[in-house]
This record gives C-alpha cells, sequence and structure tokens, in this order.
C-alpha cells in the first residue's frame, strides 16, 4: 500500500478516520493495520488494505466466482481479446475510438474502479501512452481478484489497490473525480445500492461510467436463473468445467452461418421481426451461449461462466436505471440500450 492512498480511507462501517500502524519503508507498507475510531483493526496484507465487510451468503459466493475466473488470466488477456474490449468499451460509453476512450479517462485527476476485478477493463486505458502516472488511480474489489490486478498493474505510477465491498465503500465522501464500473454494480445484493454508494464518493461535477445488465426476454431469463441454480452447488472448478457443453453448442450454432426470416416475430416471446442469425437468436432470446470466432475455446467459456455462475445477477429495466441515476443526483449525459445491458455516462450534479 502506498501511503499517499491512506489520505482517502476511512472505516467502511463508520466513515471515520483510520491511523496506521505498521513500519513505514519508502512510502510502501507490506504489512499492518488500519484502526478505526472505536478499535476495529483492518488488516494490510501483500500490499493491500483489507477492507471488505459484510456477511451476506449470496455476495460471498459473487466474490469467490470472480475470484477463481479471474485468476485464470489465460482466458481473457490474449491481444485479440483486449482489442475487442477496447472496441467494444469505447462505443457503448459513446467515445469515437479507444484511443479517444482511454484519452478521455487518463486525463482525469482521481479514478475509482469500482469492482475492479483483476483490473481487465481499466488496463485498457491505464497501460496506453495517454496515462502519465501523475493522477491517482484506485482498483477496489470485494474479491481475491484485487492481488491479480496489483499483480497486474501494481508497477504503474499512481496506482492503488483495495479490498472492498461496493456497498460499504472505504473511502471519503466526494473524493473521486471518476467513478468507473463496468459490469459490476449487478452483481451485489442491489444494484441500487451500489449505485449510490458509488455517487457518494464522487465529487460534485464528477462523473460515472457504469454498465449494467439489461433484463432479456422471458425464456432467456428462465434459462439464465435456471442454469445459474443448477450450478450453484458445484465447486468453481465443476461449475467452470460445466460451461463447456453450453460454450460447445454456442459455437456449433456459430458455425451453422444460417440465418431465419420473422416477418412478424415472436412478440410473446420478445422476438422483433427480422432476419435472424441462428445463433445470435438463440443468444438473446433462449440461452447465452456466447461464441467470438476470433476467441479460443476457452476465452469464450470465460464469457459464459461470467454470466452463470454469480448468485447475484440482477437484469435491470432502463425506467429504473434512469429513476436511481435521478435518486443519486446524477445527470445522465450519455445512455446506451444494447440488448445486453445499458452503458450509461452521468455527471454528479
Amino acid at each position: 500500500m502506498k501511503l499517499e492512498l491512506l489520505n482517502l480511507l476511512v472505516d467502511p462501517l463508520r466513515g471515520q478516520p483510520l491511523t496506521l500502524e505498521g513500519d513505514v519503508l519508502s512510502g510502501e507498507i507490506e504489512t499492518g493495520t488500519l484502526r478505526a475510531v472505536d478499535g476495529t483493526a483492518y488488516p494490510i496484507l501483500d500490499g493491500i488494505p483489507r477492507l471488505a465487510v459484510g456477511d451476506d451468503a449470496g455476495q460471498t459466493q459473487t466474490s469467490d466466482a470472480f475470484g477463481f475466473k479471474w485468476s485464470r488470466r489465460d482466458t481473457y488477456d490474449s491481444p485479440q481479446v483486449k482489442v475487442d474490449s477496447a472496441d467494444w468499451l469505447a462505443t457503448k460509453y459513446g467515445f469515437a475510438s479507444p484511443d479517444a476512450w482511454a484519452r478521455h479517462l487518463a486525463s482525469r485527476q482521481c479514478v475509482l474502479d469500482l469492482g475492479c476485478g483483476s483490473g481487465f477493463s481499466s488496463s485498457l486505458w491505464i497501460e496506453t501512452p495517454h496515462w502519465d502516472g501523475n493522477a491517482c488511480w484506485v482498483g477496489a474489489d470485494i474479491s481475491r481478484a484485487i492481488d491479480v490486478a496489483r499483480s497486474r498493474l501494481g508497477h504503474i505510477p499512481g496506482t492503488h489497490f483495495v479490498q472492498a465491498d461496493a456497498l460499504h465503500l472505504p473511502f471519503r465522501k466526494g473524493v473521486f473525480d471518476t467513478v468507473f464500473s463496468e459490469g459490476v454494480l449487478h452483481h451485489t445484493p442491489s444494484t441500487r445500492a451500489a449505485l449510490l454508494a458509488g455517487s457518494r464518493v464522487l465529487t460534485v461535477g464528477g462523473e460515472f461510467h457504469f454498465y449494467v445488465y439489461r433484463r432479456k426476454a422471458p425464456v432467456r431469463e428462465f434459462t439464465d436463473d435456471f442454469v445459474r441454480d443448477a450450478i450453484m452447488d458445484m465447486t468453481d472448478a465443476d461449475a467452470w468445467e460445466s460451461m463447456r457443453s453450453l460454450t460447445d453448442l454456442g459455437r456449433a450454432l456459430a458455425e451453422l452461418k444460417v440465418s431465419v426470416r420473422l416477418e412478424k416475430g415472436v412478440p410473446l416471446l420478445g422476438i422483433p421481426a427480422g432476419e435472424h442469425d441462428v445463433q445470435r437468436l438463440i443468444y438473446w432470446h433462449f440461452a447465452k451461449l456466447f461464441w467470438n470466432p476470433s476467441w479460443s475455446f476457452d476465452e469464450n467459456l470465460h464469457v459464459n461462466f461470467d454470466w452463470y455462475r454469480p448468485r447475484y445477477a440482477h437484469r435491470q429495466t432502463e425506467e429504473q436505471v434512469r429513476e436511481w441515476c435521478d435518486e443519486a443526483g446524477l445527470h445522465i449525459e450519455h445512455f446506451c440500450a444494447q440488448e445486453s445491458g445499458f452503458a450509461v455516462r452521468t455527471v454528479k450534479e
């Protein structure tokens, strides 16, 4: 832990200052204790303050699933996945190119990646020449993926890492000028509560960029919950293996290269009229069977595991997301409604 991070931190339960106990060598603390006013001790282990609180069983399972997933770096760190992901992120957040997106985020002064996982999404802009290390980037995640994030990005100047719960953020109010949360808020006990918590640590005039899942067609919603329940009692490793058959089906359907035309659609199943590739028709309306032919099998499997494994994976309506932004005092500047979810760029009023 870099010493300057202490200026941002508070007790996650009471919002009060923390006192550092331990030796400080060259501005870095590998092991120590952060002490709250009431005496509660929070450890610093392997250079990361461990400030996650709470005992929600669903959140623990979700946290474990993502810790497992992000530790498998060979399933998401390839150049092709990075290029495709940067294109997707830049487009949905309303930027002309990945370079424009990276340039914008690198221009900010104090950025919180809320639910950073292994730091993958932030790496797509923080590892570019636009980031000069003079600003502050804080990655916060409830899972052990925070250790992966430090391993991947800890050598970059200006980076900090905190193990924390999105609903109990251990940061001073209004300390960040940017909060970025890519596909995370819906993996908490309450998407709304997580959005409100993120807004509280954002300064007036600061930007909150986030992406949350969208409610899908009725049969797809049923299948999503059915599969999630079916693998719930498996170990993470067994659940990962169970995704192989779904991923293989996605590949087989994609390789058919067949489409169907529905003149009137199927309103009862939420299927619009038009030309539908068979794999995408099933993907959007019946079961998530992700397949990208440019990626390896395990890279595709990673995406399917990401969807089905976590206990918490709430899906929202556009009306809900807009209402929550209004409640949080966030003015919407860009709202991208895709079939998969909503990417929103806001400014705190």
